[in-house]
């Protein structure tokens, strides 16, 4: 497997669960706004991150599986749609998380920021869905080391 197909499912076991943390439990524990700031900053980071490494590992998959080499995230992420390798629904949440990515390296209000994190969990996901799909084609079942079964 590609090591940037493993670094996104590295990168997308904890994103997954920083998405799931309950943020009103977390409140509770750190009574310190400041130190739930930096927990929201954590978050969109590894957000930011995952969604990164989210389309790079779909542009080696495409390179690999069809030989088509997209250098621009919502081209490759297009053309893994077109290829039939997600769900209508899927490219558009995919679509929204690069958006979303983006935003987060420009905004400047507090509003903003927050309904995008209220997202993570949507994001989350949908990353494993993506991730459970490179694994399988990458690993399918029957196949083991060097190919042989």
């Amino acid at each position: 497997m590609d090591l940037r197909i493993v670094a996104f499912k590295e990168a997308l076991d904890s994103f997954v669960y920083l998405a799931g943390i309950d943020l009103a439990e977390i409140r509770q524990m750190l009574p310190d706004e400041r130190l739930i700031d930096g927990f929201q900053n954590g978050r969109a980071q590894k957000f930011e991150y995952t969604t990164e490494l989210c389309w790079k590992a779909i542009k080696v998959f495409l390179k690999e599986k069809d030989g088509i080499d997209e250098a621009a995230p919502k081209k490759v992420i297009k053309a893994y749609y077109v290829g039939g390798y997600i769900t209508e629904d899927d490219y558009l949440l995919l679509l929204d998380a690069i958006e979303d990515r983006n935003r987060l390296s420009h905004i400047y209000d507090a509003e903003t920021f927050n309904r995008i994190l209220a997202r993570l969990s949507d994001y989350a996901a949908l990353f494993e869905r993506i991730g459970a799909h490179l694994a399988e084609e990458n690993d399918p079942p029957g196949k083991t080391l060097k190919g042989k079964t």
